[in-house]
């Protein structure tokens, strides 16, 4: 097998070593001395660049290395090889230089790099080879103590003296088998012998890193020392995944993360975001998981005996591998485990009960003005009659009488006019005057009624924090031990106070965000909870809005514990999917796909007004109607009953003065 570890013994490596001094020196001259050493090797046609720096940790060459060949496009090339020997590159490769941040992971150039143990050593509880190499010092002190003591007579000067030569001979006959570093054996001066290291390689257009072989201090030559892993063992190590056994995952239910369907068993119970991203992940990494719910369904908040409860307590104390769901990645947790990458971005904002039109009132016309200003405009119009009455009483041909003067004002008020105007000057100063009046009232009350009745329709009770806090029309409430009530709890605003207070004195602290969805639902509640699930729930639940731009944002991470060897193939394997658009698909899938509620349409709809708004227009129209066709009708009545009245007694008076005009009876008389 040809590659990189023969390379060492032929020409395509410069005999000519190069040396960069990083004492005392900034991070910038290192970067700009290794620059001049790889456009040299470029210039020479070099293939394969070797790094050696033992102390890596302090003096972080490997890295500046790494990003000057990046910068060089180094790494784009399949055919160089770069070979980093460091041995405090431990457990896991290159984690310690965030190869996933800074792109290593896609190099088409192999990068090799060597380590104490194996990936399935069985190691998970250390983090670094510093930590590993202390370990193991402990246990060789500790080896080498008895041994010095058991060759020493109890009750001997030596047995409470320390002799150093001797219990230098006893250091140097201690071994360990199976250390954290490996085999530890030393020889006659004190120094390491018999140790393996093992050797990794990543990019070559390879998803994650795979086992090369293993370099053995033990071997007279090239060939001897390195042993390489035939492929089919590697084949079967890439099949083997990144987990042994089956992983363990401790879920929160919280809709639309993890759905909870009781009617199935296993992982076929479990649904949503958070279970199809794992389906993912299992499928790229090839493992098997197990899905539980967590204790009191909770993510995790650290009681006062420092014990951590829910998915971070079952983190912690090793009964789950991975928690997955809506946890939110925090520096409180952090402190206790390690999260991923962030796979999705979320923030902090309101839900609310979606503001339901008000009980139309009858008259809802004469909103727009008080009923003193009502008041008011109705007598200005009666002394304005009286005025226009009084100025034209002394004419004798006048036109304003007590009925046209009550027309008059009236036909300006509702700016309909009357056939006649005016004559006097008196009269038409009073006139401008009054129009002047009319139009400033009928144009207030246009813009009024216009506001009211589209506020009427798109008034939301609160709109921020702020709002929220001035206002005592709402309870204010959150899920109970969650990063949102962390939040609140220990602002350092006066806000986040003020509205923690509201929380506790509303009793807001609830047991889920189903509980605090159903609480925002029925009214005058406001729960402050996750944007994601606050969208979801809005989606859903057409008896809900969202209220206020999101803050606090953040990011929902999956939580292992501390040092976990599988971090970086974990978040490379989520970069993978981000790039693939998978996550993206994903949300599409669980949020807009499931909307119910058609929130766009219901901002675009026009205003309709209904006959409920309108009645006191039709009930006013209709009274004067009828106070007309009554008047109509009494006055054609009043005026037939006068009428058929003055005809007869017309006929009567006729009738009397014929019988006057009739000639008398002719009366004999006497001569």
């Amino acid at each position: 097998m040809s590659g990189p570890y023969e390379a060492v013994n032929t020409e395509e490596i410069s005999p000519i070593p190069n040396s960069l001094k990083v004492r005392m020196r900034s991070q910038t001259d290192i970067k700009r001395d290794a620059l001049k050493i790889l456009r040299i090797s470029q210039l020479l046609h070099m293939k394969v660049i070797l790094v050696c720096s033992p102390r890596d940790q302090e003096q972080n060459l490997i890295h500046i290395m790494l990003e000057a060949a990046k910068e060089f496009h180094i790494l784009d090339d399949d055919q160089n090889k770069l070979v980093l020997l460091d041995t405090a590159f431990f457990y896991e490769p290159l984690r310690e230089l965030n190869m996933y941040r800074h792109g290593l992971y896609s190099a088409r150039a192999e990068i090799l790099a060597y380590r104490y143990t194996d990936e399935y050593s069985g190691y998970w509880d250390l983090t670094s080879a510093w930590e590993a190499t202390a370990v193991d010092a402990v246990e060789v002190i500790k080896q080498a103590k008895r041994t010095y003591l058991d060759a020493v007579p109890p009750q001997s000067e030596q047995h409470y003296s320390l002799n150093l030569s001797n219990f230098l001979m006893a250091l140097r006959s201690s071994s360990l088998s199976n250390g954290r570093t490996g085999q530890v054996m030393f020889d006659a001066k004190g120094n390491r012998k018999n140790f393996t290291l093992h050797l990794y390689r990543h990019g070559g257009n390879m998803e994650l890193y795979n086992k090369e072989g293993m370099w053995s201090s033990v071997g007279t030559s090239f060939n001897d020392r390195l042993r390489l892993v035939e492929t089919n063992d590697t084949s079967q190590q890439q099949s083997r995944g990144i987990f042994e056994g089956v992983v363990k995952v401790v879920v929160v239910v919280e809709e639309p993360f993890v759905i909870l369907d009781k009617d199935r068993s296993g992982n076929d119970r479990f649904d949503g975001f958070t279970i199809d991203l794992l389906k993912a992940l299992a499928e790229k990494l090839q493992m098997t998981y197990e899905i539980y719910q967590s204790p009191g369904n909770m993510y995790g908040a650290e009681a006062n005996n420092g014990r951590w409860d829910g998915i971070v307590g079952e983190v912690v104390s090793g009964n789950a591998t991975l928690g997955m769901g809506a946890i939110s990645i925090t520096s409180t947790r952090e402190k206790v485990i390690d999260f991923s990458l962030g796979v999705i971005t979320s923030g902090t904002n309101m839900l609310i009960s979606k503001p339901k039109p008000k009980e139309t009132e009858l008259f809802q016309f004469m909103k727009p003005f008080s009923l003193p200003l009502w008041m008011a405009i109705v007598g200005a119009s009666a002394v304005l009659s009286l005025l226009y009455f009084v100025m034209d009483y002394s004419n004798e041909e006048r036109l304003f009488t007590v009925r046209e003067t009550l027309w008059f004002s009236i036909g300006t008020l509702l700016m309909r006019g009357t056939d006649f105007s005016p004559r006097r000057t008196s009269q038409r100063i009073l006139t401008a005057g009054f129009t002047f009046f009319v139009l400033i009232t009928v144009s207030t009350y246009t813009a009024n009624l216009a506001a009211f009745l589209t506020r009427r329709s798109l008034e939301v009770p609160i709109n921020s924090l702020e709002e929220l806090a001035e206002t005592s029309n709402f309870q204010v409430g959150t899920v109970r031990n969650s990063a949102t009530m962390s939040f609140f709890k220990n602002g350092d605003k006066n806000i986040y106070r003020t509205i923690w207070e509201r929380v506790v004195d509303s009793d807001g602290l609830v047991s889920s965000s189903k509980e605090g969805k159903e609480r925002s639902a029925n009214g005058n509640f406001a729960f402050i909870f996750d944007y994601l699930i606050n969208n979801y729930a809005e989606y859903t639940d057409c008896d809900t809005k969202m209220v206020g731009i999101p803050f606090r944002l953040q990011e929902h991470g999956i939580a292992m514990r501390q040092g976990a060897s599988f971090k970086t193939r974990l978040n490379i394997a989520l970069l993978q999917l981000k790039e693939a658009g998978k996550l993206a698909a994903l949300k599409t899938k669980w949020w807009d796909n499931k909307r119910q509620c058609d929130l766009e349409a219901e901002k675009d709809q026009d205003p309709n007004f209904t006959l409920n708004l309108m009645a006191g227009v039709f009930i006013v129209g209709g009274f004067g109607l009828a106070c007309s066709v009554a008047f109509f009708l009494f006055k054609k009545f009043y005026l037939l009953t006068k009428i058929t009245a003055v005809k007869s007694n017309q006929k009567d008076k006729i009738s009397i003065d014929e019988k006057k005009k009739s000639p008398s009876s002719d009366i004999p008389v006497d001569v």
